[in-house]
């Protein structure tokens, strides 16, 4: 097994201050991505806020710098890759994850627990404006368990995601959107179930009507 870790991204100096910043979609976190999706990622590119992107990839390293010509060109060696690399995210699942300083195995995603699905779509999806950017939590919400070999519980996995907002986004993207999917559609079966047994319900008590008219004022208010 090959230990998970992050690239040694670019080396750059900007405002005479030396750092590290991701060059490509694979030395990006979590937490990287999910702004950028949310607070970035909106209207014509070349109305965008690079410096703004800049300070996103370096966790808040820079927030204004000299305006001259050589650190326009430096800013946007530095995060033109973000317009110009395509997000595609492979879809094939990582089999380990280096996580608390130990490799953890990924066993295949499958079915939450009732209880996972309601935390998830509850309190995160359907919050949101954007459905990957709960992709920490739902990993975390899925591993949780698993990692502790303890039952899940809801705020042990909010302090997991924390963790996992930190890992690069190409390894969690495609267990994340999986289980996001899959939460995202939680409730609606169940939901048409109730819809056609409200139907058939109503056929039956109809039926009654015809032997109980005082029937007829419960049935209404149904309808």
């Amino acid at each position: 097994m090959v230990r998970v870790h992050y690239h040694l991204m670019t080396n750059a100096t900007l405002n005479g201050k030396r750092f590290k910043c991701p060059s490509c979609m694979e030395e990006m976190t979590v937490k990287q991505y999910v702004r950028i999706i949310t607070e970035w990622n909106e209207g014509d590119p070349a109305d965008r806020d690079y410096l703004k992107l800049l300070n996103i990839l370096t966790d808040g390293e820079f927030t204004s710098h000299a305006n001259t010509i050589e650190n326009d060109i430096t800013l946007f060696d530095l995060v033109g890759w973000v317009i110009t690399q395509p997000f595609e995210f492979d879809k094939k699942l990582p089999k380990v994850l280096y996580l608390r300083d130990k490799l953890i195995d990924i066993p295949e995603p499958g079915e939450l627990s009732i209880g996972q699905n309601i935390h998830l779509r509850r309190d995160y999806i359907d919050k949101s404006k954007a459905l990957e950017e709960n992709i920490a939590i739902a990993v975390a919400i899925y591993l949780q368990p698993i990692i502790e070999n303890r039952k899940f519980h809801v705020k042990r996995a909010e302090e997991l995601a924390k963790e996992i907002e930190q890992l690069p986004i190409h390894l969690i993207y495609p267990i994340g959107f999986f289980l996001l999917k899959r939460a995202q559609n939680f409730g609606m079966t169940s939901e048409r179930t109730w819809s056609r047994t409200k139907i058939s319900l109503k056929q039956i008590l109809r039926k009654m009507y015809l032997s109980w008219p005082k029937l007829g004022a419960w049935l209404s208010s149904m309808i």
